[in-house]
């Protein structure tokens, strides 16, 4: 394989940007409770805070988190960079979240996830959740009395 030619073709590519974005997309607009639904039953999910080991777990967590109506995010993912390991495609990205809690200075975190996609029965879902935690801190609390 030559250097120019992709990774993979442009529908794998769009399928995958497309699952990254439906994952933001449910858990910053109140359907944390069907995040489970993008992952295989033996998925894993971990961050700095936890780690989840099936799907069953990762609906157990979110279904909570979606109980919670005060916490507001934004995820936002860029710089995708796809690699392929036999039939999985591993997605790497630069991930964001702002936090915006009511009365307090938004707290802004970065990192990087990794993420193992596979193509189970027509549709690409999330065999692995990376994310590695590289930097956080407050926004100034002057604009947010």
């Amino acid at each position: 394989m030559s250097g120019t030619e992709p990774v993979v073709d442009v529908e794998t590519q769009r399928a995958i940007e497309a699952l990254l974005t439906e994952f933001a997309y449910r858990v910053d607009h109140g359907q944390a409770d069907r995040v489970h639904e993008l992952f295989t039953p033996d998925a894993t999910l971990s961050t700095p805070a936890f780690v989840l080991k099936s799907r069953d777990e990762i609906e157990e967590r979110f279904k909570a988190r979606a109980k919670d109506t005060s916490r507001r995010t934004r995820h936002f993912w860029s710089n995708l960079h796809l690699s392929r390991e036999g039939e999985t495609i591993v997605a790497v990205t630069n991930a964001m979240t702002v936090v915006a809690p009511e009365g307090v200075a938004p707290l802004m975190m970065g990192g990087s996830s990794r993420d193992v996609c596979v193509e189970r029965d027509g549709r690409w879902a999330f065999q692995s959740r990376a994310l590695t935690m590289i930097f956080e801190g407050r926004l100034s609390s002057e604009a947010h009395p």
